[in-house]
């Protein structure tokens, strides 16, 4: 059946009217969306695009910058040597504390000394007047007795005036007249006369001896109280000063203070532990020093008892030869008592091993001591000075040493630094060819190591011998 042709044209004309609809409205969506967007974008302006230009500092910002720069390291290098300096301050007021603690040590000293002769020369003194007035009486006795044998009491008159017996002998007539017996008591009057007025002069002197030492160890007293007071002071005022200083640090270095004061304890410990590696070479050569010494000197012994033992042989055989020539048979040789054999510091072990024992006794007392506080002046038995321990010390092994260092190298023997042993004392002085200037006194134990009591604030402990000043005298007790 045929389509209508009416129907069929329209029927495409009908379809192409809804696809023309369609597509204008596509096209007006996609105008809308074109449009929304172009509104959307803002309008750049052309200068935006251009890179800003760098901001340059001028010559002179630059210099100033560089001069505080420079000005800052020089504040801090300022800072730095102050904590040094205040260090260093604090190590020369202990010495000089120990210092004057020592000089009134040798002031108490002295006085005690002065005392002593004044006691001494009193008593002789008191002695002769005593044997003076015996004599006086003798005299009287012989006069009473002459008197009463008929002498001439007139002429023995003077024996009892003001001028005494002198008046006596200068008359002829009286010298002729008193016996020889009343020559030789007046003679020993006489001789006890000058003699008691010499002791009374020096008795006088004595006294005022002890009257100067007694002003001199007050003095003394106040100048180590004033050096003390005045090293407490410092310790307090310089602990303020350091914390001041690291605060500084920390703001110059824009750093915590808390990492500025471990900084300055890490500086100060790898200072302290440089000067400790530097003393324990000097230890360690010091005790290579005196083990040369010591076989040095074994290898002398040992040379000595082989030319002695020879000799001896020679001697043996000599006298064996004589006794075979005289009867004509050998006799057998005479057995010699054998030489005690030497220790390692010279002479035989008996006496050495007294003196190593009094040298132990000392250090173990010594030892029994460490973490005792120091305080000028005292003996124990839980504080100490420098000479006082060593004192102390010694004392354990029936040594006695006067509290006073310089007094105690006077009174032992001395000795040179490689010849140190166990128990023998080390000592400081401001002069090291003036032994009168020593002020500090310490115990070797060996290997380069000493216990003392160093100073106020410090506890009776064990060093290094060269952990400070290396020490000027040596001696043995």
């Amino acid at each position: 059946m045929r389509t209508p042709l009416r129907a069929t044209s329209g029927g495409r004309v009908t379809s192409a009217g809804k696809t023309g609809r369609a597509g204008k409205v596509l096209l007006s969506g996609v105008l809308a969306i074109c449009l929304a967007g172009a509104m959307a974008v803002p309008t750049l302006p052309a200068e935006a695009a251009k890179p800003k230009p760098p901001v340059i500092p001028s010559k002179a910002a630059v210099e100033r910058a560089k001069q505080a720069a420079a000005s800052k390291a020089a504040q801090v290098a300022a800072i730095e040597r102050q904590l040094a300096a205040a260090a260093a301050r604090l190590e020369q007021l202990g010495v000089q504390s120990g210092v004057a603690d020592e000089a009134y040590n040798g002031a108490v000293y002295r006085l005690q000394q002065a005392k002593a002769e004044a006691a001494a020369a009193a008593a002789r003194a008191a002695e002769a007047q005593k044997t003076l007035a015996a004599q006086r009486q003798q005299i009287g006795r012989f006069a009473a007795a002459s008197y009463q044998g008929g002498g001439d009491v007139a002429k023995l008159a003077p024996l009892f005036t003001a001028e005494g017996p002198q008046e006596l002998l200068d008359s002829a007539g009286t010298a002729h007249s008193v016996s020889s017996a009343m020559q030789g008591s007046y003679l020993r009057f006489t001789a006890t006369e000058v003699m008691t007025n010499l002791f009374k002069v020096q008795a006088d002197q004595a006294v005022v001896k002890v009257k100067k030492a007694t002003d001199e160890a007050a003095k003394a007293k106040k100048a180590a109280e004033a050096a003390e007071a005045a090293q407490s002071a410092a310790v307090t005022a310089i602990g303020v000063q350091r914390k001041q200083s690291i605060t500084q640090l920390a703001t110059l270095q824009n750093i915590s203070v808390q990492v500025a004061a471990q900084r300055q304890r890490g500086l100060e410990e790898l200072a302290r532990q440089r000067a400790a590696e530097l003393a324990a070479r000097k230890a360690a050569e010091l005790k290579r020093r005196i083990a040369a010494r010591e076989a040095a000197e074994r290898r002398r012994e040992a040379a000595e008892a082989a030319r002695e033992a020879a000799e001896k042989a020679r001697e043996q055989r000599e006298e064996d030869q004589k006794q075979k020539q005289n009867s004509g048979k050998k006799n057998p040789p005479k057995r010699h008592k054998p030489t005690p054999p030497r220790d390692n510091d010279g002479g035989n072990d008996g006496g050495n091993d007294g003196t190593r024992k009094g040298a132990q006794a000392a250090i173990d007392f010594a030892m029994r001591q460490l973490g005792d506080m120091y305080l000028w002046g005292a003996t124990g038995p839980s504080r100490w000075d420098c000479s006082g321990l060593t004192m102390g010390a010694w004392e354990q092994a029936g040594v006695q040493l006067p509290h006073y260092s310089v007094a105690q190298y006077e009174q032992i023997q001395h000795i040179d630094e490689d010849e140190l042993r166990p128990g023998d004392l080390i000592f400081w002085s401001l002069d090291p060819d003036d032994p009168g200037t020593i002020h500090h006194v310490a115990m070797y134990l060996g290997n380069g190591r000493m216990i003392h009591a160093p100073r106020t604030g410090k506890p009776v402990q064990i060093d290094s011998v060269y952990y400070w000043e290396p020490p000027d005298f040596f001696g043995r007790p």
